[in-house]
């Protein structure tokens, strides 16, 4: 892995990579029951959903070929079933937030540059009445490869 001069070590990954050590976070999170990858909204098609659920879906990624990273652009969710008065609704999105805060601060533990994460609560009818919260957020790392492949 490569060091430049006045920026943290980041490890060197594929997007697909990435994704696999975002859902392996989550996986490990204790609140998180299932992961849900590419659609928030493939909850729906889950009757048998284990809450809390964590999914994922990606942005624009920008990659700076002179700098050797590359941006990826998520937004991560936290979703739970609300009680039927709705009254849990503000709890629910507060532990999302700290679930989503740590699976981010493990990320950088694992050398993911991790940007600004902005959180955003919600309500929802999925399959169920639920909760939550969603953040959108920039992951860097740096690219797999250091210089151009050649192909014969």
């Amino acid at each position: 892995m490569r060091h430049l001069a006045g920026r943290p070590k980041r490890e060197e990954m594929t997007l697909l990579d990435l994704i696999h050590k975002i859902e392996k976070t989550a996986k490990s999170q204790p609140q998180v029951g299932e992961v849900i990858g590419g659609d928030i909204y493939r909850l729906n098609e889950r009757a048998d959903a284990l809450y809390g659920v964590f999914a994922w879906t990606q942005g624009q990624h920008t990659s700076d070929i002179m700098d050797d990273t590359t941006a990826y652009s998520f937004t991560l969710f936290y979703v739970d079933r609300t009680t039927a008065d709705k009254s849990n609704t503000a709890e629910v999105q507060s532990v999302g937030i700290q679930v989503l805060t740590n699976i981010l601060r493990t990320l950088i533990s694992k050398g993911v540059g991790v940007g600004l994460a902005t959180f955003q609560p919600f309500t929802e009818r999925f399959s169920d009445e639920c909760a939550g919260v969603y953040c959108t957020v920039t992951l860097t790392v740096d690219n797999d490869y250091n210089c151009e492949q050649t192909f014969v």
